[in-house]
């Protein structure tokens, strides 16, 4: 075996379902440095081994679960999974990650990342225990969620805590709803695109990985401490970032709601109905309600990912996550819950189903808007009385659509599928993108930013995101939300940091601070020399694969653009009145004019790729 870098295991875990088989690769040091893990990894393996033939239901399309250098290092938040494929709801290329134990799990074990390719005979689960790694039978997992899948294998395995970390895709994954996600850890989810699909496809039930004995060595083990203390201290002391380290994304609901981008009953509206006291969605106030410090995360400090023992109510006794942002909006707001309570079981149900919550959430709350307008009948729905805000009614057809009956196997298909086989008007309600993947849990007509990076990204879902410390990388700290101009050259000039972080093993919570401070962790635990400027080289590197992947799968620019619903006006609210179709051809062409694109193909050009190092790239795609 060759010397890996410090921080790194040094070996990719390769495994053929349909041989039975596993082997082990190794990269250069030169390679690793290039690659590094996450998404940098998979994008290049996607690229190189799934030509366009191979759909996100094929055999040989690649199910790659990757970490990266920091993962198991003493920075917060460390243990993060990267899964990378060809995602069901796209047919393109996915980018999704998870938070947790796995990553930290997989390099104690030996592995920077798994490679799964082929598809099983059987039912299968993978079991990985330092240099043992065997298929073995899953049919009696068959049926069982994420928690009791997780439960059974370790009363199975006899482990216990964070000495087993299991990840799964649930009977979503079984039945290859197009929205399945990959859960494990109680509550931490890769969710984008269909990619707990693809590990249906594969007849993969679960990942399960003990938490192994392999050293890991860092470059500068103090240099390491040091960073991780700078960090730490910056995310409780920076005024952008001290209540995200006191109550995760609770804050979320009221700062967007005062915003207009908090998407209230499928977008009809932006205004808050009158019996609502807002009062209970103040961060502080959903806090109190989750007094249990739950599933946290490897070596993190954060105060997330707590638990809730309902206290009253038909579901009294029964545990519940405190959802994330995304959680409240789309297992309540969207769907018009507003009842905390309420909201949080039946975000457990959905992430325990194994189901993305944002497509659920567009996907529910477009079909009760449907039945209230009586595009879709109670008899399509097999007598399900689906009403605004009813949660109940909600979880009855989440069951039917994990298990494909009824009505449920349109919906499996997701909501853009689902909304052009009923067609006009229930299509007229439906919100996603043309290329078929949806938003995150945000009303994008008051954050344009987002509605254009969600339409023109190639990772499934947001790929600019939200900026981080833009002033750093020359552009204003805040701009004006609803200029075209500055909303496109935010989401063009800072392509590349959200890849970047996404190949370290991280989460994207704990790297909301310069940087600098993240490559100063990775410089301590590598040895390397990684500059800003570097890490963004790197994430466009990582983009413009990504994109060359897509293009060759026939994702265009023609599919650039959001459904009528997802692009139309706020009727009232804080954007109330704000058109971003209007001008949605010139953000789109200054965007493209920012990332180095070539406006009529797509296609990255090609002194673009020759100075990101993708010489072959550019004669695949420019001959």
């Amino acid at each position: 075996m060759s010397n890996p870098p410090a921080a790194f295991a040094g070996k990719i875990l390769r495994v053929d379902l349909s041989k039975g088989t596993s082997w082990t690769e190794e990269l250069s040091p030169d390679e690793w440095r290039i690659y590094m893990g996450g998404v940098g990894l998979g994008a290049k393996i996607l690229y190189d081994e799934v030509p366009p033939e191979v759909g996100w239901d094929h055999p040989d399309n690649r199910l790659i679960m990757a970490t990266g250098p920091l993962a198991g290092m003493p920075v917060w938040g460390t243990g993060g999974l990267t899964v990378v494929t060809r995602g069901a709801l796209t047919n393109g290329a996915t980018s999704t990650q998870a938070n947790g134990f796995f990553g930290a799990a997989l390099k104690y074990s030996g592995y920077d990342a798994i490679v799964i390719q082929g598809q099983s005979p059987q039912w299968i689960y993978l079991y990985i225990n330092d240099d043992a790694v065997e298929l073995r039978d899953a049919a009696h997992l068959l049926g069982q969620d994420a928690w009791d899948t997780q439960v059974s294998l370790q009363d199975e395995l006899g482990y216990r805590g964070h000495q087993l970390s299991v990840y799964t895709s649930g009977v979503a994954g079984e039945n290859k709803v197009r929205f399945a996600a990959i859960h494990g850890d109680f509550g931490h989810v890769a969710s984008k695109n269909g990619c707990g699909a693809v590990m249906g496809a594969k007849r993969v039930k679960a990942v399960a990985i003990v938490r192994g004995t392999k050293a890991l060595r860092a470059h500068d083990p103090r240099g390491v401490y040091q960073a991780a203390d700078i960090i730490a201290h910056d995310l409780q002391n920076n005024p952008g970032t001290s209540t995200l380290y006191q109550y995760g994304t609770l804050f979320g609901v009221t700062n967007l709601h005062k915003l207009g981008a908090l998407p209230i009953r499928n977008y009809t509206t932006n205004v808050i109905p009158d019996d609502v006291d807002m009062g209970q969605w103040e961060a502080a106030s959903l806090r109190d309600g989750f007094d249990h410090r739950g599933h946290q995360c490897s070596a993190c400090g954060m105060h997330h990912c707590h638990q809730q023992v309902i206290a009253k109510g038909k579901h009294a006794g029964e545990i519940v996550d405190e959802p994330e942002y995304e959680g409240w909006s789309g297992a309540g707001w969207t769907i018009g819950s507003t009842d905390p309570t309420d909201t949080s079981w039946l975000n457990t149900q959905i992430d325990r189903a194994c189901v993305d919550i944002n497509e659920f959430g567009w996907l529910m709350g477009w079909l009760m808007e449907c039945y209230e307008k009586g595009y879709v009948t109670k008899e399509q729905l097999g007598g399900v009385d689906l009403r605004w805000g009813d949660v109940e009614a909600a979880n009855t057809v989440l069951q039917m659509i994990i298990r494909r009956e009824g009505f449920g196997d349109v919906l499996a298909e997701g909501i853009k599928r689902a909304a052009e086989t009923l067609g006009s008007p229930a299509q007229d309600c439906a919100i996603y993108t043309m290329k078929g993947n949806s938003p995150r849990g945000h009303d994008h007509r008051a954050r344009w930013e987002e509605l254009l990076d969600t339409c023109v990204a190639s990772a499934g879902t947001l790929e600019t995101g939200p900026p981080v410390e833009p002033t750093e990388l020359g552009r204003p700290a805040r701009i004006d939300p609803f200029d075209p101009e500055e909303v496109a050259k935010n989401v063009g000039q800072l392509l590349g940091r959200r890849h970047f972080e996404d190949s370290l093993g991280s989460c994207i919570f704990t790297t909301r601070t310069t940087l600098a401070n993240v490559c100063l962790a990775l410089n301590a635990a590598t040895g390397w020399d990684y500059t800003p400027d570097e890490a963004m080289r790197f994430g466009r590197r990582t983009a413009a694969l990504l994109r060359a992947f897509n293009l060759r799968c026939g994702i265009g620019p023609e599919l650039e653009q959001p459904s009528k619903r997802y692009g139309s006006v706020p009727v009232n609210g804080p954007a109330k009145g704000q058109d971003p179709m209007k001008n949605w051809d010139k953000m789109v062409d200054i965007w493209y004019d920012e990332v180095g694109y070539d406006r009529a193909t797509g296609r990255p050009k090609p002194e673009l790729l020759q100075s990101l190092g993708l010489e072959q790239v550019s004669k695949d795609l420019w001959g």
